[in-house]
């Protein structure tokens, strides 16, 4: 009882970051990258908390997952010319489109000073195969992030993804309760519609997938992208507004 009243204590002690997280959605709902660094800032206050502890070692519970945090794998960079030179079909190819196609760069996340401890290794490794996941998973980089972000929750309990994913609960709910008022002209039931399917989806899929954790992502970008959604159980949302299919930018490029 004790452990959980100091881990309520200590999650509620993020509630400055609520705001923070209510320009996230607003962002996202509107279509704008929005600061990156913000989610950063989020990830690093929990750092050395019991919800990343509790994280890691829910994690670990897959021997797979726990080889890998022990071997500390991170693989090669990406390099985005590279993989476009491979077949159109392939892993490696979808994802160095997307990422070209809308102006994202691999290494867009911030570096922590090591990886020698495990709850430093963990965050560096979700934030390197985040954008892999969209590609997988077919959830867009717009408002499909809170598909991505249940997803990887429902499966590593990963503590600042689960408070963007509850405040996105809050914020479908109780627009009026924090910054982010969605997209301006939108109409609030419906996209409030949108934010629960879109969370729905990325719970369920990652209740039956394999465990993303432990895969070496750098060693599968060669492989066809529907044969790697085999091989871990994904179907891949590929219709409405929260998938990258229907992304007009994307849609124009082939990728459909």
């Amino acid at each position: 009882m004790l452990v959980i009243r100091m881990g309520y204590m200590d999650l509620m002690s993020r509630a400055e970051n609520v705001g923070l997280i209510g320009k996230m959605m607003r962002d996202l709902m509107e279509g704008a990258t929005g600061d990156v660094q913000n989610v950063f800032d989020l990830e690093d206050s929990f750092a050395r908390t019991i919800w990343m502890d509790s994280c890691v070692q829910r994690i670990k519970e897959n021997p797979d997952s726990a080889r890998l945090i022990e071997e500390r794998y991170m693989g090669p960079e990406y390099n985005l010319d590279e993989l476009l030179k491979q077949p159109e079909e392939s892993f490696g190819y979808t994802y160095a489109k997307m990422m070209t196609l809308k102006g994202f760069t691999p290494h867009f996340y911030r570096d922590r000073p090591s990886v020698d401890d495990e709850r430093d290794y963990v965050t560096m490794r979700v934030r390197k195969t985040h954008d892999l996941y969209h590609t997988l998973s077919g959830f867009s980089m717009s408002i499909g992030e809170i598909g991505v972000i249940a997803l990887n929750v429902t499966q590593q309990s990963y503590p600042a993804f689960a408070l963007v994913d509850l405040v996105s609960l809050i914020s479908a709910c109780f627009p009026g309760m924090v910054e982010a008022n969605y997209a301006k002209g939108t109409d609030n039931a419906k996209l409030a519609g949108t934010v629960f399917d879109c969370l729905s989806m990325g719970v369920n899929m990652g209740r039956n997938a394999k465990p993303l954790f432990p895969l070496k992502f750098e060693e599968m970008l060669k492989m066809p992208l529907e044969e790697v959604r085999k091989e871990v159980n994904i179907m891949p949302v590929k219709e409405g507004p929260v998938s990258w299919y229907q992304d007009p930018v994307l849609k124009d490029a082939g990728l459909s």
